[in-house]
């Protein structure tokens, strides 16, 4: 940016790392606020509404091509009123005029989203990235600018017509109230599978997407009912990940998709949700299989979490950049001389063998790199005993890593999100309760910190995002569920009863602020034309089930009836699209499970938190658990009648509310605990 730019828009007041990058456009850029509403009213002329992301490649080049151009601008400034929006900020707005675009373009959406709405919010026309002029018969931005206002101008009612009959449509799908058929569970798992990518892993072509919640589904199956087809499903697609060049071999953490079905190319941005998600489906990779590179895996995205993610006082940012000095990727390839001129001849000859490293490059002449043979098949070809080649590797990574940052590296968005947050915070509670890394528990408990102390508000409720040290925009139903849900995690590693205490108040928030009939809304908002209610994951977590999440787990803790009734009616309620669509309700089928099944109960009464039986619980892998200890104090109906016998700690397993005998040696105990699922 320069020193004294030509154009200062109003985004310069903005936190957004997004919208200060569109802060010096010659656009008239608003944020979305009464203010630019009005304005719209008052002009009696359409709303042009960009939404994008601070890390959002195609959004940097719609930014440079047009929205830089002063002739592009005129055109806007004149005609529209201009709102810029991060849908990081405002994921209720990205989610209602995401399926406004998805249905008016055949199914296709994505970002720099571009929404051309009346002053009464109702969208008339969409799409995506739009080029800067017109080519291969396609119109460019300036024109389909020029047409739309002229249409506006001469037959205002027809596209007030249009925009009527989309909202009519998007909010007229009537829902039926469903049961959840009995073999729903399975019908994902056949879906998976059969889409599964025999060659490379991952779940249908290019370009492939870390599906988290397809991976823990299956390693359940596994665990659950011994499926093998389910487990290799798992475990290739775990490998083809971290073996390709999705993972960031040199500094940790993954980008955010791959274009090609090999996982070899990324698109190279990192966001905080992936990589929460993935810490998770590599923990439960090693609990199952105790293949110890994903443990490697764990503490690299660790890493690049300590390296790059952490604000001072705590919180997590958002997101890494995939452009670097303009050119995506940049930051993240190498040719074998420049490997050679960082480590001498010997152990770069070891380090790019190993991660695929040659002078021609393996992605538009350079190397991107990736793991193409076991550390033991290259230590037999190099003649090197494989002791000495991983000592070689581990130091050559690490200098790699420090040359690295001596390039100039993509940009941070700095900005705190309580969601995303509480995705890490719960992978670094379940990291640090099944291997007993306390760092992890400790980096989790800041983050945790900061979210309460930083961005609660004076009654209590949370504030979504945070940046330099400005808390603002009410939280939304996904901020309060994601973020319960990562404090019952916090409370099971600790026994803490403050994570849990604060767990019930923020599910005790989201009933009172966004449950109606069954469903859970995502906004207070009250400028939304288009009904939401998602119930099918995506990238994240459906927010309406895990706010049901959050009740059924809180429900078996407190024994609150009504926590289950609201779970059952939001099952019921979404069951007609869990039926039909099993395969993208991963967190649904989670509640569906807990309502169905239920949890194993653990209740341990000793006089100390930390002990045998703690330990011991930590080397099994149960999916659906509640635990409570008395050695923290708390009162919860699991812990009623449940007393040491003979001095001695006492474990206490029940499902059903129905408990098994009392159990006072570590030998019993895990004997009751290798029979259970």
């Amino acid at each position: 940016m320069t020193k004294n730019p030509k154009h200062t828009n109003s985004l310069i007041d903005s936190t957004s790392p997004y919208l200060l990058q569109h802060a010096h456009n010659p656009v008239d850029w608003y944020e979305w606020s009464k203010e630019a509403l009005d304005e719209a009213k008052k002009r009696d002329i359409p709303i042009l509404l960009s939404i994008g992301y601070s890390a959002c490649h195609w959004c940097h080049v719609m930014e440079k091509e047009s929205f830089e151009n002063e002739k592009t601008a005129e055109i806007m400034n004149k005609n529209f009123v201009n709102i810029k929006v991060d849908r990081e900020e405002r994921p209720d707005l990205d989610e209602v005029y995401m399926s406004a675009t998805q249905v008016m373009n055949k199914g296709q959406g994505g970002w720099p989203m571009t929404v051309f709405l009346a002053p009464n919010l109702k969208p008339f026309f969409t799409g995506t990235y739009f080029p800067p002029q017109d080519a291969y018969g396609r119109p460019g931005f300036p024109t389909i600018l020029t047409k739309l206002a002229e249409v506006w101008s001469s037959n205002k009612d027809q596209l007030l017509s249009q925009a009527d009959s989309i909202v009519q449509h998007l909010n007229s799908a009537k829902i039926q109230n469903a049961s959840v058929e009995t073999n729903v569970n399975q019908k994902a798992i056949e879906h998976w599978n059969l889409n599964f990518d025999k060659v490379w892993g991952g779940f249908g072509p290019a370009p492939k997407f870390p599906n988290t919640g397809a991976i823990l589904h299956l390693l359940n199956d596994y665990h659950n009912y011994g499926s093998e087809e389910s487990l290799t499903s798992a475990v290739k697609t775990l490998d083809s990940m971290y073996q390709g060049g999705i993972f960031d071999h040199i500094g940790g953490g993954f980008a955010r998709y791959s274009v090609d079905e090999k996982w070899l190319v990324p698109h190279f941005e990192k966001m905080l949700y992936d990589n929460g998600q993935l810490m998770e489906a590599y923990l439960v990779g090693y609990q199952i299989t105790k293949k110890p590179e994903y443990l490697e895996v764990i503490s690299h995205i660790f890493e690049w979490l300590n390296d790059e993610m952490v604000d001072q006082e705590g919180g997590f940012y958002c997101s890494m950049d995939a452009d670097s000095e303009g050119v995506e990727g940049k930051y993240y390839v190498w040719k074998q001389s420049e490997i050679e001129k960082i480590l001498g001849k010997e152990d770069a000859n070891i380090f790019s063998q190993y991660f695929d490293i040659t002078e021609e490059g393996n992605w538009e002449g350079n190397s991107i790199p990736r793991i193409t043979m076991k550390k033991s098949s290259l230590s037999t070809v190099l003649k090197i005993p494989e002791d000495e080649m991983i000592e070689s590797l581990a130091h050559s990574r690490l200098k790699v890593k420090k040359h690295r940052a001596s390039r100039i590296p993509p940009g941070t968005d700095d900005k705190v999100i309580v969601s995303w947050n509480a995705l890490m915070i719960s992978s670094l509670a379940k990291v640090s309760y099944a291997l007993g890394k306390k760092e992890y528990f400790d980096l989790a408990d800041k983050a945790v910190t900061f979210i309460v102390e930083r961005m609660s508000k004076d009654d209590g409720t949370l504030n979504r995002v945070y940046r330099e040290n400005v808390s603002h925009i009410d939280a939304f139903a996904e901020d309060y569920s994601y973020f319960g849900n990562s404090l019952i995690d916090m409370y099971e590693a600790s026994f803490n009863p403050k994570y849990l205490e604060l767990a019930k108040k923020y599910a005790d928030i989201l009933i009172a602020q966004f449950y109606k009939n069954g469903q859970f809304k995502q906004s207070l908002s009250k400028n939304i034309v288009i009904k939401s209610g998602n119930s099918m994951d995506n990238a994240t977590p459906s927010y309406n089930f895990m706010c049901s999440l959050l009740l059924v787990r809180l429900h078996y803790y407190y024994d609150n009836k009504e926590y289950k009734t609201i779970v059952e009616s939001s099952i019921e309620k979404a069951g007609q699209y869990i039926n039909q669509y099993p395969y993208a309700h991963s967190t649904a089928l989670l509640v569906h499970h807990y309502l169905e099944k239920g949890p194993l109960e653990i209740a341990l009464a000793s006089e100390e938190v930390e002990n045998d039986f703690t330990e011991i619980l930590r080397s099994y892998f149960f999916p659906f658990k509640i635990i409570a200890s008395s050695a923290s104090g708390i009162d919860i109906p699991l812990m009623q009648g449940k007393k040491m016998l003979d001095e001695k700690p006492t474990a206490y397993i029940c499902k059903n509310y129905t408990c098994k005998e009392p159990i006072t040696n570590t030998k019993n105990l895990k004997t009751i605990l290798s029979s259970l699922k």
